[in-house]
């Protein structure tokens, strides 16, 4: 797993070269040369009590500059003085040989940190030896001063160095065991004795020798402070004389994980549980760095806002999430800028690199991993990325910057919507970077920062495929309407595997047009396209399902609009009698029954529904008029058969007359003579047993009306239009047996004149 690193600036840079260039500083009979030969042995003892480090240095020289004739003169080469670099604070500076003490004096240089110690001793004449000791205290300045050599209560920070020549120079740090240590070389080995541990290097890294910073560290004295920020702790860990430090980053944090928050266009993602101030990376040539793996930010002394955010930033903008070390890195520095400003400091000022410098690599190239230390193309590669990232996306307002970004934490693809998740869970490549600051932070000119900063030869030959891809993809992507074009597609396109892209495309370009026709039927009907057919158009990415579509999305396109008219039919505004209709055959119930097939994706069963409930809107009308007739007819029948059989209870019955013949049409009476019967009008009767006149019976249509086949069944009436659903077609065909015709008999010529009137109410008659 990566670790996050910014490249060291500033003060820290300047310390560091500092110390790297002893050799400027040193004076000229230091310096290695072929007239002296020196040894050396340097210790530096850490005292943890009296946090001060106690220096032993130990030179052998010897003079190896024969004396030279010349022009008649004899030359002598002898060596007076040597010169030893020391922490800039050194105190307690002695030198002495043989039991003898010398001259010492401490001289400045161009390096607030660094002095030389100026040793003076008696000339040292050709092939003489001379043994010097040494020694001096370093009690390191309090945090954040010039001088950068710190010895404070459980850490220390300062320069060894050894002066001897190649194969003949060792440096030991001792220290307590319960201490860390790091340094600015790999060279030194660890041995443990006891109570102490030393670590010990004797290959030289300059011409001047071996030199090294050292930090040493004891993780348990250190003053923890809590911060409760974004729904999560963090504890911060500072020397134990640094308060200062941790109320600044308390600060600093408090305020800026909420800006940041909004700049990556994601909530806080965790996976930080402290931030620990240490000498360390400045050490490896950075000024902090994010170790994922100990979930800790590591960063020095100063109090830098913009490198509090950068590290803080690589929560989201990580080598987890990110293939490419300078996309990340830029990222970082980027939104750090933006943080700065948004909480109302002023960005640093960054270095401007040249793309044709020596040190330049792709940046595709440029790599790095945990423990590394800076180089020479870290140097360039940090501004370059930094420069590279502004370019991409510099011009853009923090809302679409955060859309952009977030869109790469989050691992989304170009092709789908936005906030659209990466169900393969992969990390965010160079290719998809480029798509997405292309698609969604619309730089049109992305493709050509990538070509002049990050790309190979051979990954620029790419460009131009992709760009006419692209083009075809976002005219299949017009043809389809508001639909995403199918996945085969868009994962090619993803993948940036161009020759896949171009064949999925010549499989579904004709797909296009049907796939808006389904749109637009839906438009037209008032509905939404079902997410089953739409899916089955985005999610496609086989051969066979291409093929599948070409059959499917007409059919989906006629079950639309045939759901629609289904409810256009249900939803229209009727008469009564048609209302009453539609009720009745439920062309509601059908317009939704196909509506929910079809939101379900059945789409063959939502057409038959639809195709029934239009079909069955055509009797909306005669069925509306013809049930309420009905109705009439049928309660105007029982209203009959109830007031007949009302006054047939009311009459009184007399043995041997018979029933139902009447002389007044409206009553039946019983007359005495059965051979008598009433004037020319006859009684009909509307109970369901006939009377003695009822011939053929009348369907109950007709009945009811007293109209009919029944009362003159030799000069029947036809039907009407609307009995004929209902009722029998002609009179019954018994009517005729009866015999009886239109005209009744003519009584005067067949009895008496004189026939009287019987009394219903006279019993001697």
């Amino acid at each position: 797993m990566s670790t996050m690193l910014r490249r060291a600036t500033g003060a820290t840079v300047a310390a560091l070269l500092a110390w790297a260039g002893l050799s400027g500083v040193l004076a000229p009979s230091a310096l290695a040369d072929e007239g002296l030969t020196t040894s050396a042995s340097s210790t530096y003892v850490l005292d943890p009590k009296a946090t001060t480090v106690r220096a032993t240095v130990v030179l052998d020289l010897h003079n190896v500059s024969p004396n030279e004739t010349s022009g008649g003169g004899v030359y002598t080469y002898f060596y007076n003085a040597y010169s030893v670099p020391v922490p800039a604070g050194a105190e307690r500076v002695r030198a002495t040989s043989g039991g003898a003490a010398l001259d010492v004096r401490l001289e400045p240089t161009d390096d607030a940190s660094t002095a030389l110690a100026r040793i003076t001793f008696p000339d040292l004449q050709y092939d003489q030896r001379r043994r010097i000791t040494l020694t001096f205290d370093v009690p390191g300045e309090p945090p954040r001063s010039k001088d950068s050599t710190r010895v404070g209560p459980g850490y220390a920070t300062f320069v060894v160095y050894g002066a001897g020549d190649p194969g003949h120079n060792t440096v030991r740090v001792v220290i307590p065991s319960g201490m860390t240590f790091d340094a600015t070389t790999d060279g030194f080995q660890r041995t443990e004795s006891g109570a102490t541990t030393t670590y010990t290097a004797s290959e030289n890294n300059f011409e001047g020798g071996l030199w090294a910073v050292v930090s040493l560290r004891d993780p348990k004295q250190i003053t923890e402070t809590t911060v409760d920020v974004a729904g999560t702790s963090l504890l911060l860990e500072a020397f134990p004389d640094d308060a200062r430090w941790s109320r600044f980053v308390a600060s600093t944090v408090t305020d800026g994980i909420p800006s940041l928050e909004k700049l990556v266009g994601n909530p806080w993602p965790g996976g930080l549980q402290r931030i620990r101030e240490d000498a360390t990376p400045a050490l490896r040539g950075y000024d902090g760095w994010f170790d994922p793996s100990d979930d800790e930010i590591v960063v020095g002394e100063a109090l830098d806002e913009d490198l509090l955010f950068h590290e803080l930033s690589h929560a989201w903008v990580s080598g987890e999430r990110f293939d490419e070390r300078w996309v990340y890195e830029g990222l970082a520095q980027v939104i750090a800028d933006r943080a700065v400003r948004s909480t109302g400091g002023t960005p640093m000022t960054h270095e401007r690199v040249a793309r044709g410098d020596a040190r330049a690599v792709p940046l595709n190239e440029w790599g790095g991993s945990a423990g590394s230390r800076s180089t020479d193309v870290d140097s360039w590669a940090y501004p370059a990325a930094y420069t590279a990232t502004v370019t991409l996306l510099g011009s853009l307002d923090d809302a679409t910057f955060a859309k952009v970004v977030g869109a790469g934490v989050r691992g989304e693809r170009a092709y789908d919507p936005p906030g659209t998740p990466d169900h393969t869970g992969g990390r965010t490549t160079w290719q998809r970077w480029l798509d997405l600051v292309e698609t969604r932070g619309g730089n049109t000119a992305a493709a050509e920062v990538f070509s002049r900063w990050a790309m190979t030869a051979e990954q620029r030959a790419l460009l131009g495929q992709r760009s006419r891809e692209r083009t075809a993809y976002r005219a299949l992507d017009a043809a389809d309407g508001a639909w995403l074009p199918p996945e085969g597609l868009r994962d090619a396109m993803t993948a940036w595997d161009f020759d896949r892209a171009a064949s999925v495309r010549a499989s579904v370009s004709g797909l296009g047009k049907d796939a808006a026709a389904v749109q637009a039927a839906a438009a037209r009907a008032g509905l939404d396209v079902p997410d089953a057919v739409r899916e089955s158009y985005e999610d496609a990415a086989l051969d066979d399902q291409y093929a599948a579509l070409a059959r499917s999305l007409p059919a989906a396109a006629r079950a639309v609009t045939a759901v629609g008219q289904a409810r256009r039919v249900a939803g229209a505004d009727r008469d009564p009698f048609s209302e009453l209709g539609a009720t009745v055959l439920g062309l509601d119930t059908g317009a939704q029954e196909a509506t929910s097939l079809l939101e379900g994706g059945q789409v063959a069963r939502a057409q038959q529904s639809a195709d029934d409930t239009v079909g069955r809107a055509a009797w909306v009308l005669p069925l509306g008029i013809g049930l309420p007739l009905a109705g009439l007819l049928l309660l105007g029948a029982g209203v009959l058969v109830v007031v007949i059989a009302v006054r047939r209870a009311e009459q009184p019955k007399h043995a041997g007359v018979p029933q139902g013949v009447g002389l007044d049409p409206l009553e039946v009476e019983e007359l005495r003579d059965p051979l008598v019967v009433g004037a020319q009008q006859l009684g009909v009767d509307g109970r369901v047993d006939r009377l003695p006149l009822d011939g053929g019976e009348a369907v109950p249509g007709e009945e009811g009306r007293l109209e009919g086949e029944a009362e003159q069944p030799r000069e029947a009436q036809l039907v009407g239009p609307l009995d004929e659903p209902l009722e029998d077609a002609g009179p019954d065909p018994l009517a005729e047996d009866r015999r009886l015709d239109r005209e009744g008999a003519d009584l005067p010529e067949v009895l008496p004149e004189d026939v009287q009137r019987s009394a219903a109410d006279d019993p001697a008659r």
